[in-house]
């Protein structure tokens, strides 16, 4: 290769990697400065118990993500909680870290960055690197976990089996559904294992190892465990959250699948890596499907598949390749593109990938308690519906009301303040609450009513 080449691709490189970051921090801003919403607040409160132990015994709904929350807990230490979205965008970063450094010579060095520029600059990416929940940390434990159960298989070496094991544990820690993530790593190292994977021992090894890890981590609160699967939160709808999450997947890596497809050689070897693609499927399999945010944990590997099937283009679609992830990454960050993309690839509500509730610009839960605060005293009743998300106004004001579950709250007295959704029904709620709502304020987000006297 002429040194004049070789200057060109050097520079060429650095330039992706520049406009890359340029355009995640650009719109990354946005996701950082949102306020708080619904389970970011829940998260709060789980990490504001007393103790890593307090925090670990009060599994009582699966909103707290034990491990995620406990690191949460240590970092409200130093930090208030506006900030602490720099804990999963340093999560993120450790994830890209992790991958690059130990997959960038086996898969390349350009069909990997074309790859993660495709996850990097995706919405789901942007949203989960800044959002104070646990899917980003359990994403970057298992990805751990692959380093060491991937070093295992090739060498054997018992501290390289103590690695998948424990971080086998962190990843069930933060959520038991991250079980799926474990299952992708397994999956991706079992060509590592050799041409007849299924003679291997190290593979069963690995693979009893899972199960013990969750089993460690969750004996001692079974019971909580179990109580909370008997509430079957998820989605009834299995085929549409298959649908929200498969197309969520495919607008991600839109680009470089389509360009890899035609250059991609597949091995029989590597047939178990093809089933991660195939693993939300899973969710037809269980009583209530998971919710479509629980297989963010995937994309990583999703990312890892996606450059092995690029490894065989040439180098100059290659770097078209790139700059077109590039600039799909870009187009499809927009917010106008997003709120457009939405109601064709995403479920809408909390699982909406691309445009939901929470990240728009008119999610200003502060606004409307302000306007609460303004006209009523602080131990003034207010009730705040689901739909309105109680807990985001609770944040900027305590005393609330909230109904939850839905639909438990059945009567309330007249000159309790009511928040109510922008688009909730308002005949519903008086004929629900037994009384006539009269509207004293309105914004881009909640119509705030008074329930009339008698």
């Amino acid at each position: 290769m002429e040194k004049k080449e070789l200057i060109g691709r050097i520079t060429s490189g650095r330039l992706f990697c520049f406009f890359s970051a340029a355009v995640f921090l650009f719109f990354y801003t946005g996701y950082f400065f949102r306020e708080l919403w619904f389970d970011e607040v829940l998260t709060l409160q789980f990490a504001l118990l007393p103790s890593a132990g307090d925090i670990y015994r009060s599994y009582t709904i699966p909103n707290n993500q034990i491990i995620h929350t406990v690191f949460i807990h240590w970092l409200l230490n130093f930090f208030p909680p506006e900030y602490l979205r720099l804990f999963p965008l340093l999560c993120a970063g450790a994830l890209i870290f992790i991958l690059w450094k130990n997959f960038s010579r086996e898969l390349g060095r350009l069909p990997l960055f074309t790859a993660l520029t495709a996850l990097v600059l995706s919405p789901p990416f942007l949203l989960y690197s800044s959002a104070l929940r646990g899917y980003m940390l359990a994403a970057l434990f298992a990805v751990c976990a692959l380093t060491g159960g991937r070093k295992y298989a090739l060498a054997g070496k018992k501290r390289h089996l103590g690695q998948w094991f424990i971080f086998s544990l962190l990843t069930v820690g933060v959520m038991p559904s991250a079980l799926a993530a474990i299952g992708a790593a397994g999956l991706y190292i079992v060509p590592y294992c050799g041409k007849k994977f299924w003679k291997n021992p190290r593979l069963y090894i690995m693979a009893l190892a899972v199960p013990a890890a969750f089993t460690a981590f969750y004996i001692p609160i079974s019971g909580k465990l179990l109580r909370a699967f008997e509430l079957r939160e998820g989605w009834h709808d299995a085929s549409g959250a298959l649908l929200a999450t498969g197309l969520a997947v495919l607008t991600t890596f839109l680009i470089p699948l389509t360009a890899g497809i035609f250059f991609h050689r597949p091995v029989w070897r590597n047939f178990p890596r093809t089933l991660i693609w195939f693993l939300p499927a899973g969710g037809w399999l269980l009583p209530v499907s998971p919710f479509p945010r629980v297989w963010f944990v995937l994309f990583a590997f999703f990312a890892l598949l996606t450059a092995g099937y690029l490894r065989r283009m040439p180098g100059k679609y290659l770097r078209i390749t790139a700059a077109a992830a590039l600039l799909w990454g870009t187009v499809c960050s927009l917010e106008f593109f997003r709120e457009k993309l939405s109601p064709l690839v995403s479920s809408g509500g909390q699982d909406d990938f691309y445009a939901p509730y929470f990240v728009s610009g008119k999610f200003l839960p502060s606004d409307t308690a302000a306007a609460v605060n303004r006209q009523f005293a602080f131990d003034h009743p207010v009730f705040v519906s689901f739909a309105a998300d109680p807990f985001a106004i609770r944040y900027r004001r305590h005393s609330v009301i909230m109904d939850i579950p839905p639909g438990r709250i059945k009567k309330l007295p007249p000159g309790t303040v009511v928040i109510l959704g922008k688009t909730e029904d308002t005949g519903h709620w008086e004929r629900h609450l037994q009384c006539e709502l009269t509207e004293i304020y309105r914004n881009d987000l909640h119509r705030v009513y008074i329930i009339r006297q008698p």
